[in-house]
């Protein structure tokens, strides 16, 4: 997401074709852990007091906190507090409708400002993903990034509340999105060293393009959410400073990594900040093998999703601000060599900056997001092929068209659905809220209630839209 909806745009190239460039195995030391994995206290008892929902569905009165098992739906999301990082946590009724259970410092701090990523927070076990990519129905470990510390939280989802494991350092610098599967988590980190996210009236930072070269490092999971580093395991990804690192996740098999860097330039590219969509090797002792470097379809991949035979669909910016209304999505599969093949190119939606990706679990719809021009989640039709096909531009308006009655304002970020995909979970980071939607058909969204979770500075007056990572069960 390029963040300047008050300031000039930013020009990012826009292209089309594919290339695939293979990179042997170019394993780079990994940096030393310090210490293990720091034991946290038991976690904080909900407030007495919560808010209730009122007529339209804002929550804005005091009630009595209910009961609700988290175990069986929930939803989840971060504050990237830059003085305490802070997870709260929703049970999830079966209306959709969310009631607060409690917060939950992470151990560790947030950086303040908005990460540009997808990932931040995910829900599982040790053998895999159930949100925001829901390769498995069970919701055991949450697994939270802390920004501004370098670390990263692990919680266990208990019926009443969250329990931090504990807090083990990410091995990198600026960690803001991770992945679980069979046993193994990889953590991207984006070595940026700047935390603004808004640089001035007429300019915005580019996150994941200052500092260190991003990198992703892993480590072993335990059941019990125990992390313990991978030795030889850190790699850089295209190697390219200037990279714009959004997502790292597995495959649904765990066989590959893959890695979105919305800006990088590939070498034999068909144009400069294309981007790069950066697949590893997974070794069964959990270090990665073959790095290759595959060129988009389009241009910006940013966030992404899977089917479950492992067909991969990316979201793409596209200019982002500087091509109003150009925001597309692509689906592509794995080849015999473990190489990206787009399967029918990329799928205009209409939109502007398209960033953040889910899947129905019945696999024919997906649902991308657009932080500006009033915030839109737009709908695509799946193929069985895994081919894409928009249905809805706005997908929260009654008509599938109306930008300006669609129920969701500027600044609409992370998305989760319910488990049984019933419930679409949509975080807006400009103020802090989390909007609830239900799925009814034809790829069609309806308001069910907003939630005002964290009290955040006016966007673009001191605010710099804090919050990223969602997951819901």
């Amino acid at each position: 997401m390029v963040t300047s909806a008050f300031a000039a745009a930013i020009a990012i190239a826009v292209a089309t074709a594919i290339v695939t460039t293979a990179v042997t195995g170019d394993a780079e030391p990994a940096p030393v852990l310090a210490g293990q994995a720091e034991q946290a206290p038991r976690p904080q008892e909900p407030a007495p007091q919560a808010e209730a929902p009122a007529a339209n569905g804002v929550n804005t009165g005091p009630r009595s906190l209910g009961e609700g098992n988290l175990r069986e739906g929930a939803v989840f999301l971060q504050s990237n507090d830059e003085t305490a990082n802070e997870v709260a946590a929703f049970a999830r009724k079966a209306d959709g409708t969310l009631r607060e259970v409690g917060r939950y410092p992470t151990g560790g701090v947030g950086t303040g400002s908005f990460e540009d990523s997808a990932g931040g927070i995910v829900l599982g076990t040790a053998s895999g993903e159930a949100a925001p990519i829901q390769n498995i129905d069970k919701a055991e470990l949450l697994f939270v990034t802390n920004a501004g510390s370098g670390t990263i939280s692990v919680f266990r989802v208990l019926e009443s509340g969250l329990e931090l494991v504990g807090q083990t350092p990410s091995g990198g610098k600026r960690p803001v999105s991770v992945t679980v599967n069979n046993g193994l988590l990889y953590v991207l980190n984006s070595g940026e060293e700047d935390r603004r996210l808004l640089l001035g009236p007429t300019t915005a930072l580019e996150n994941c393009s200052h500092g260190g070269i991003p990198t992703v490092t892993g480590f072993r999971v335990t059941p019990d959410g125990a992390l313990q580093p991978i030795e030889n395991s850190t790699r850089e990804l295209s190697g390219r400073g200037r990279s714009g690192c959004s997502q790292v996740s597995f495959t649904p098999d765990g066989h590959t990594l893959v890695v979105s860097e919305r800006i990088a330039s590939l070498p034999g590219a068909s144009k400069e900040n294309k981007g790069s969509l950066t697949t590893f090797d997974v070794h069964y002792d959990g270090t990665l093998g073959r790095k290759q470097l595959n060129d988009p379809s389009g241009t910006g991949p940013f966030g992404f999703n899977f089917t479950k035979d492992g067909k991969l669909i990316v979201s793409e910016q596209n200019g982002a601000l500087a091509n109003p209304g150009g925001g597309h999505a692509a689906a592509y599969q794995f080849d015999g060599d473990a190489k990206l093949k787009a399967i029918n190119g990329s799928v205009p939606n209409k939109q502007t900056d398209s960033c953040w990706v889910v899947v129905t679990d019945d696999q024919r719809t997906v649902f991308v997001s657009s932080p500006f021009d009033d915030g839109i989640v737009s709908s695509y039709s799946l193929g069985a092929d895994g081919a894409l096909t928009l249905l809805q531009p706005v997908a929260t308006a009654a008509d599938g068209k109306d930008s300006k009655n669609d129920n969701l304002p500027m600044g609409a970020t992370d998305m989760s659905l319910s488990r049984d995909s019933q419930f679409l979970y949509q975080l807006n980071s400009f103020t802090g809220s989390l909007y609830v939607f239900k799925v009814v058909g034809n790829g069609l969204l309806t308001f069910v209630e907003k939630h005002d979770v964290f009290q955040l500075p006016e966007f673009g007056k001191g605010g710099e839209a804090a919050p990223f990572g969602l997951a819901a069960y």
